[in-house]
């Protein structure tokens, strides 16, 4: 990826931000905002790299130094912060901290760009910049500098100080169209239509979780694991084991095994509610999906997602996973509503 002409969709922004450069009249500080996956990284590195183009004037040729630099990353005017390991614990931070935006931004943007036009930073999520750090980056965009560029990216822009926000030019990234996923998984992941439907209907709209979504997996793995759901044969508690064992085995994050249980849920309801192929995410699935709809009535459903909801919960809080596992699988096969991860036992 080199330039603007390979991005998929976001025509508005990138207009926005071509036309700036088409008129000298680049703002000095950007905030993107857009759900996770969407593009907003990808907009912001052909950004930057269009920004310091020897060729072109609103874009990025990909051919000239600058350009192969940027795509080496190796360019000494573009500053892509990251989240930094603490050097007592080793642990990474999931933060960024007054220090390392005083040393990685602030004072990088004093010196006049080594190479470039302009020097570049983007800072992404730049939400948990922490108080201290968004307050130190405050004076740096209250003074703007013609040779600096700010580019911010974040999911939740409310949780960036109004007084950040008020110095930025925004822009927003919105959710790709399915036809706009379908292509990409064709061409890039070798999808068939029936394939590239699936991905485009559970992506969300976002090609980085598109891109993230195993063929392999959503073949052989999501579909029993949906099939479970509608086994009756033997006692509920040797099913609901079973049930469990096979959430454990479904994947490495937990969180994601649930995700996929709640998506299945949330047609089983979308089916129930008003019975259309095409509101439906999980399509390949769409048998299952009517089937589990006629065996349980709209409060089950709602209960069996609360349990979900709760149980995503309890894993964020480390609580024992097979603990988690064994409980929503009575939940999710028992005939009557059951709160099991709650502590609340079948009756």
């Amino acid at each position: 990826m080199s330039g603007f002409a390979d991005i998929i969709g976001h025509k508005q922004p990138i207009d926005v931000l071509r036309r700036a450069m088409q008129n000298g009249k680049v703002a000095h500080a950007y905030l993107f905002t857009g759900a996770a996956g969407v593009g907003k990284t990808t907009v912001a590195r052909a950004f930057a790299t269009a920004l310091n183009c020897l060729t072109l004037p609103d874009d990025a040729c990909g051919t000239c130094l600058s350009c192969r630099k940027m795509a080496q990353g190796n360019h000494p005017d573009f500053v892509e912060l990251e989240y930094e390991a603490d050097p007592k614990t080793g642990k990474v931070s999931e933060k960024y901290k007054i220090e390392q935006i005083r040393l990685k931004v602030i004072k990088q943007s004093y010196y006049r760009p080594l190479e470039g036009r302009v020097r570049v930073f983007l800072i992404k999520d730049a939400d948990t910049m922490t108080l201290e750090a968004a307050n130190a980056l405050l004076k740096t965009l209250e003074e703007p500098n013609a040779q600096n560029i700010f580019l911010l990216e974040t999911r939740h822009p409310q949780l960036l100080p109004s007084t950040i926000r008020s110095r930025c030019q925004l822009l927003r990234f919105g959710a790709l169209s399915p036809e706009e996923i379908g292509r990409y998984v064709i061409a890039e992941m070798g999808a068939s239509e029936e394939e590239a439907l699936t991905v485009a209907a559970l992506s969300d709209g976002s090609l980085g979780k598109a891109a993230a979504l195993d063929l392999e997996y959503l073949q052989n793995v999501r579909l029993p694991l949906f099939a479970q759901l509608l086994k009756m044969e033997g006692a509920l508690e040797t099913r609901a084991l079973a049930m469990g064992e096979m959430i454990l085995a479904s994947g490495e994050d937990m969180k994601e095994v649930i995700d996929l249980l709640t998506g299945f849920l949330h047609d089983a309801l979308q089916w129930r509610v008003e019975p259309d192929p095409a509101r439906i995410r999980n399509r390949d699935a769409l048998a299952l999906v009517e089937q589990y709809a006629q065996r349980f009535d709209v409060a089950d459903i709602y209960a069996k997602m609360r349990s979900l909801v709760y149980a995503r919960r309890l894993v964020e809080r480390n609580v024992h996973k097979q603990m988690i596992a064994n409980g929503l699988g009575v939940d999710l096969l028992a005939t009557q509503a059951t709160m099991f991860t709650r502590g609340r036992l079948p009756k």
